[in-house]
C-alpha cells in the first residue's frame, strides 16, 4: 500500500513538471522552431465548373505549430507569375491562369495573435467561371507573402486552385418499357396553337428492331418518332398531316445524338447534332397543339403529350433521353450550334416553356426545369445510366 501511494506521488510530480514546461521549452526540447504555413491539407485543390457555375467561395488561414509570442503577419496573393511552378509540379504544360478578374480575396492580410497558433481565415471568391473555356485547364496560385520574423514551410506558402470544365450531364433517363406523360398542364396556353415552336432532346438509341419507337409529341397531331412502314427502324420521322423524313435523319445505335425539330407556321426543319437534315414545307398544319385530346380512337391510353409513347404501348423507346425542352419560338441554325446548347441551357431562357433535364436520379416525376412547372409522370420505375457528356 505504501508503495502504490509513493508510485502515485512520484506520477504527479513528474506530471506537474511536464505541464509547467513553456511551449518554447517543448519545443527547444524536441528540437525544432517554429515556422508558419497556410493551414491546408491539400495545396492543390480541383474544382470542376459548368456552364451557368456561379461564384465558388473558399477559405484560407495561416497557422504554426505551437502559439506565437508575438503577433505575425501576412498576405495572401493571388499571383498568377507561380504558374510556372504548377506546371512543372504537376507536369500540366498547357494550364492557364486563371484571369485575376475572376479571382477577389477579402481580408487579404492575415494576422495570428499573441498567444494563439492560427489566423482567422481570409475568404476567396472566384467569379464568373461560367464564362470559361471548358476545354483549358485555369490555375488560380494563392500565395503567402510579406512574413517577417519567423521561417516559413516553403511547401506550404503556395496553394493552387485549379477549374477545369465538368461533364455537364452526368445522369440520364432510360426510357425502356416506360414513358412519361402530362394529362394536363399547369401552363395550357403556352401548348395551345403553336405556329413557331422549337423541341430539342438528346437521344441515345440503343436498340431497334420495333416497328416504331416514339420520342415525343401527341400521336395524329405532331410526334418525332423513329421508324413506321417503309421507314427504317432508326430512322427519324417527323408525323403530322404529312409525314416527312428522309435518310440524313438516322441514328446510331448507342450514339447520343441531339435532335432539333423547328416547326414555323407548317415547315419542319430537323437539326441533328446542329447540321441541317430536312427542310420540308408542308406539315400538313399550320399549327399545333400538344395538349389532351382525350381517348379518341381506341388507344390503350389517353391522347396527350408523351415522351416514349404514342398510341399503343409497344412503341416506347430503347434507349435514354435528356435534355429534353421545348420553345416557343424558332430557334436559329447559330443558336442551336452555341457552345454547350446541346448539353444545358439557361432554365429562365426566354420562351423557354418546358425543360426536362431527365437527370432527376430516382423517382417517377421528371422535374420541368423551366419556371412553368410543367412536370412528367413516368408509368413505373426506371433506371438512370451514368453518363458523362459531352463524350
Amino acid at each position: 500500500m505504501k508503495l502504490n501511494r509513493y508510485a502515485l506521488l512520484l506520477f504527479s510530480a513528474a506530471f506537474a513538471w511536464v505541464s509547467c514546461q513553456t511551449e518554447k521549452e517543448a519545443m527547444e526540447e524536441h528540437h525544432f522552431t517554429n515556422k508558419l504555413y497556410i493551414n491546408t491539407q491539400a495545396v492543390s485543390e480541383e474544382i470542376l465548373v459548368k456552364a451557368g457555375s456561379g461564384d465558388i467561395m473558399r477559405t484560407l488561414s495561416i497557422g504554426t505549430a505551437l502559439k506565437v509570442e508575438e503577433d505575425l503577419d501576412g498576405v495572401l496573393v493571388a499571383d498568377p507569375a507561380y504558374l510556372d511552378c504548377y506546371k512543372a509540379e504537376y507536369a500540366q504544360p498547357d494550364a492557364v491562369a486563371l484571369p485575376l478578374s475572376c479571382c477577389n480575396i477579402d481580408n487579404p492580410e492575415v494576422k495570428i495573435l499573441k498567444g494563439s497558433n492560427a489566423s482567422a481565415p481570409a475568404i476567396i471568391t472566384f467569379t464568373n467561371l461560367g464564362n470559361l473555356n471548358r476545354n483549358l485547364i485555369y490555375v488560380m496560385p494563392v500565395v503567402l507573402k510579406n512574413v517577417t520574423d519567423i521561417n516559413v514551410i516553403a511547401s506550404k506558402t503556395v496553394v493552387y486552385y485549379v477549374f477545369k470544365g465538368a461533364a455537364l450531364i452526368n445522369v440520364v433517363c432510360n426510357m425502356a418499357n416506360n414513358r412519361a406523360g402530362a394529362q394536363s398542364w399547369k401552363t395550357p396556353e403556352k401548348f395551345t396553337n403553336m405556329r413557331q415552336f422549337t423541341a430539342e432532346a438528346l437521344v441515345r438509341q440503343n436498340a431497334a428492331g420495333r416497328l416504331i419507337s416514339t420520342i415525343m409529341g401527341v400521336e395524329g397531331h405532331y410526334l418525332l418518332r423513329i421508324g413506321d412502314a417503309g421507314v427504317p427502324d432508326t430512322q427519324l420521322q417527323v408525323a403530322s398531316s404529312q409525314n416527312q423524313t428522309n435518310s440524313n435523319m438516322s441514328f446510331t445505335l448507342g450514339k447520343w445524338t441531339h435532335v432539333a425539330c423547328v416547326f414555323d407556321n407548317g415547315r419542319s426543319t430537323v437539326y441533328f447534332d446542329g447540321r441541317k437534315v430536312l427542310d420540308a414545307a408542308n406539315a400538313g398544319r399550320s399549327s399545333v397543339t400538344w395538349g389532351a385530346y382525350g381517348n379518341d380512337k381506341g388507344e390503350t391510353s389517353g391522347r396527350y403529350f408523351w415522351l416514349g409513347y404514342s398510341y399503343e404501348s409497344n412503341r416506347y423507346l430503347d434507349g435514354d433521353l435528356a435534355e429534353v425542352r421545348i420553345w416557343d419560338h424558332c430557334l436559329t441554325e447559330e443558336e442551336i450550334n452555341q457552345d454547350t446548347h446541346f448539353y444545358a441551357v439557361d432554365p429562365a431562357s426566354e420562351g423557354l416553356i418546358a425543360y426536362w433535364k431527365m437527370d432527376d436520379g430516382a423517382g417517377t416525376v421528371l422535374k420541368d426545369a423551366s419556371p412553368n412547372g410543367n412536370d412528367l409522370t413516368l408509368d413505373s420505375a426506371t433506371q438512370w445510366p451514368k453518363v458523362s457528356l459531352p463524350e
